[in-house]
């Protein structure tokens, strides 16, 4: 009899084991993270066509700079800072033949909030510019070589996905 108790003891404790285990949890590829803020750069004197830039990039803090041939940009947001500062290089080759790199930076000021997703995705961090970001966010090198950014837009303060337009910059 002591078996058998013992041998159903033993038994409950496993089933018990068994069914307190979960499942692994993955985070779906299409499950929302923190959004980058979405650029995209526009022709200063007909407002509405899209238009391609050479642009060399990087935050300031950190070594890698990237570079990109298109009208559109992501530049993620720090989520351990309350603002970030972008180096933007415009590179350009006038008929001249002399390639030309001018240097501007956009300086953004925001509020993070996190927002649970799940247990295996974590949080994802969705951000608040302030209200007074404008044309003052931009700035020119110390070297004093001139604005090339014209004017920039904010099409929305509340950056909470990447399907819209966030910022659009005019040169």
């Amino acid at each position: 009899m002591k078996k058998f108790i013992a041998s159903i003891v033993i038994f409950t404790l496993i089933v018990c084991y068994l069914c307190s285990c979960e499942k692994d949890d993955i985070c779906a590829e299409g499950t929302p993270t923190t959004p980058s803020l979405i650029v995209e750069f526009y022709n200063k004197d007909n407002r509405e066509i899209l238009k391609t830039i050479n642009l060399e990039y990087y935050a300031e803090g950190f070594d890698d700079v990237d570079t990109i041939i298109d009208s559109r940009l992501e530049l993620p947001f720090r989520v351990d800072a309350d603002n970030v500062k972008w180096s933007m290089t415009y590179v350009y080759t006038p008929t001249s033949g002399n390639t030309i790199r001018n240097i501007d930076f956009l300086e953004f000021n925001y509020e993070r909030n996190e927002l649970y997703v799940s247990r295996a995705c974590g949080y994802k961090t969705t951000f608040a510019l302030d209200s007074d970001t404008d044309d003052d966010s931009v700035t020119d090198s110390p070297e004093g070589d001139g604005l090339w950014i014209e004017d920039i837009s904010v099409e929305t303060l509340n950056i909470e996905n990447e399907d819209e337009t966030h910022i659009k910059i005019f040169f």
